[in-house]
């Protein structure tokens, strides 16, 4: 129960944390010296991994289409006089004799968990040969992988089976009224597929020669090669999702808006593939003899998105030998991947704040939404664009190694990346400030020519109830049906920036007890920023000169350190020790706090999550044989039980930040072939 007095589903009643899971690698690796002194390497590699895991209970997505006891349902209690389960005219009077239909709203299928089993296998060849020729040394390459997947996810609901078993008039119809005992779901179960394949092709050479030509202070090292790959992947979803099998609500709502899998939306099948050649050069250029330069260019073509070069150059400088001045700055792309650039029509359902109707009930009279509701489920649908750019960034570092001693050093580096035109969608709530902008700049005069964001789809607003419409009217706006749907492409949107500071410490030395090694490396993000540009730049713009509210947020543009993740500060220290056979260490990672923006209604706040500290210890034992060098370990994770922060989240913590396994041990073998 909730703190409004909402009795709410456990969602974690019978639902794993971490799936059961097997795995089994096979590796085979063969060399052989040729008779021209030329060295043949091949590997051979088979990977299978199979998972099963829990999930909650299916519920229906209403926002698009609800389920509907019919009243012939055997187990209507307001089913038509005579009907054997209808209550009498004393508990319900006012039900007409023909009996009612009765929608199902915020319904969870809560008889069995959903259950996911995953074979996944990995198949991957390779065979190369070097060798060298005079001065020059060489290598070449094939190689051949493709990694399969299976899906299939049991007791799932059929929608069309479930609108059948709700009309049914005999005893074999489900009864949503059982609390889940003999409710006859069973008829109704599926399994649901999805199957994917992903091949790739390489094929490289690199020619290397480490005395180019001199120079006074050395010999200039000099490294060239060519590649070419091929990347595919399909997609192959489930008949019930990829519009194959069609399910067709009572609104005459189809495919690719609804799928006939509850709680999930249709996906279309994907698949696609590209060629990419690439050329990359690298000199090592000994300047003075404290003073070393690396430049290094890169050239790829890619069949699907164009071409692209970048360039890195590196210095480092030592005035004596316990300093070290080291700079870089270097040009770096991201390509869209695959999916991005061929995925379908994918839909999905959300519950979203309608900006547009927020700002009609906060400037109609209805500020604290007891009219109209702005907060609802809406469907995003999204696909790939062929127009899409690799990203783009240019990252700079400047840094300091201090090496008092052999056996102390002192890191520090400073570094900046700048990101432009990241690839993204937009996102729901966007959209609709975007929607709201329109609707501003056009007045709520003509309503008929209004011309709102067309990525946003709604009802017509003629369908608004008469005291809604009067909200929007008195807000200066004209009135607006709710959100149907938004279309939302991929897109290069804006560029991001980041700077932050990494310092590290290394400590080693040998004594009568062992050999103790220190480690601390600690990251500290300074700057974390997204740019708008393009239609966020409008609205951003439009916030700016007060034509939208302060209040209204742009989300993902803006300062996004400490935000959804992005800890300010990460620490990392271990401590390891070996005398003979006997080793040990203790280690502790530790996660800076981070905040979480929550949207409640028009309550818009931070929840921040504490920093999280987490200690790991190993103990070792080592013995050698005339076969194989051994070595057990016993080791513990997490050994003071550091729960995760509590934070909005499947499991009540934030699974991309923070793990909540809690305290552990495990014990560990290995031989190694002499």
């Amino acid at each position: 129960i909730d703190g409004q007095g909402t009795i709410r589903y456990n969602f974690n009643a019978d639902r794993d944390l971490s799936a059961k899971l097997s795995r089994t690698s096979l590796f085979a690796f063969v060399n052989h010296e040729l008779a021209s002194g030329a060295q043949s390497f091949s590997e051979l590699m088979i990977y299978n991994a199979n998972t099963n895991t829990r999930r909650h209970p299916s519920a229906r997505l209403g926002a698009v289409a609800k389920f509907v006891v019919g009243k012939e349902n055997y187990y209507n209690p307001f089913g038509p006089v005579g009907s054997p389960n209808r209550l009498p005219a004393s508990v319900i009077p006012n039900v007409p004799a023909e009996g009612l239909d009765l929608e199902m709203d915020w319904y969870r299928f809560a008889e069995l968990p959903r259950i996911v089993d995953n074979d996944g296998w990995v198949y991957r060849v390779l065979q190369g040969f070097r060798g060298s020729r005079g001065a020059w040394d060489w290598e070449t390459a094939a190689l051949f992988s493709r990694a399969t997947r299976e899906d299939v996810t049991r007791n799932r609901i059929s929608n069309t089976a479930m609108t059948e078993a709700l009309r049914d008039p005999t005893p074999a119809a489900y009864n949503p009224f059982a609390g889940g005992v003999n409710s006859n779901l069973e008829r109704t179960l599926i399994d649901v597929r999805r199957d994917n394949e992903m091949d790739l092709f390489l094929v490289d050479v690199k020619l290397s020669n480490a005395t180019l030509f001199d120079l006074p202070a050395g010999p200039v090292g000099f490294v060239a090669g060519a590649e070419f790959r091929r990347e595919a992947f399909e997609d192959d979803r489930d008949p019930r999702l990829d519009g194959t099998i069609v399910f067709t609500d009572r609104r005459g709502v189809t495919f690719p808006y609804i799928s006939d899998v509850a709680n999930s939306s249709p996906t279309s099948d994907s698949k696609g593939d590209r060629n990419v050649t690439s050329l990359f050069g690298e000199f090592h250029v000994p300047l003075l003899r404290n003073v070393e330069l690396q430049a290094a260019l890169r050239f790829e073509n890619f069949s699907d998105v164009g071409d692209t070069v970048v360039g890195k150059l590196a210095g480092g400088w030592r005035p004596f030998d316990a300093l070290l001045l080291r700079a870089s700055w270097s040009e770096a792309f991201r390509v869209p991947n695959l999916v991005t650039l061929n995925e379908s029509l994918v839909a999905r359902q959300n519950t979203r704040s309608d900006h547009t109707c927020t700002y009609a009930s906060d400037n109609g009279g209805d500020p604290d939404e007891r009219v109209i509701d702005c907060s609802y489920g809406m469907q995003r649908t999204a696909q790939g664009s062929a127009e899409l750019v690799p990203e783009t960034s240019e990252n700079a570092s400047i840094g300091i190694v201090i090496e008092p001693s052999d056996n102390l050093t002192l890191m520090f580096d400073y570094w900046t990346i700048e990101k432009d035109v990241t690839i993204g969608l937009l996102g729901e709530e966007n959209h609709t400030i975007v929607d709201l902008l329109r609707r501003l700049t056009h007045g709520g005069d003509n309503c008929g020519a209004l011309q709102g964001n067309p990525a946003v789809v709604r009802d017509p607003a003629s369908e608004l109830p008469a005291e809604e419409a009067a909200i929007y009217v008195a807000a200066g706006l004209c009135p607006a049906g709710r959100v149907i749907r938004i279309n939302d492409r991929y897109r290069n949107l804006d560029t991001r920036t980041l700077e932050g500071l990494d310092a590290a410490l290394e400590f080693e030395v040998d004594s009568d007890i062992g050999t103790v090694r220190f480690r601390y490396v600690a990251s500290f993000l300074r700057k974390f920023e997204q740019e708008p540009g393009g239609v966020a730049g409008e609205l951003a713009a439009a916030k700016d000169t007060g034509m939208l509210p302060a209040d209204f947020p742009i989300r993902g543009f803006e300062d996004l350190v400490q935000r959804n993740g992005n800890q300010k500060v990460k620490r990392n220290m271990s401590l390891f020790w070996r005398n003979g056979p006997l080793g040990a260490s203790v280690s502790n990672v530790t996660i800076g706090k981070v905040y979480q923006a929550l949207t409640a209604g028009n309550d818009r706040h931070s929840w921040w999550l504490p920093p999280m500290s987490t200690w790991n210890a190993t103990l070792d034992y080592y013995w050698d044989s005339d076969l194989f060098d051994t070595r057990i370990r016993l080791g513990g994770r997490n050994l003071a039980d550091e729960r995760a922060p509590l934070a909005r989240g499947y499991f009540g913590f934030s699974s991309d930040i923070h793990s909540d396994y809690g305290r552990s041990f495990y014990l560990d073998l290995r031989l190694t072939r002499r």
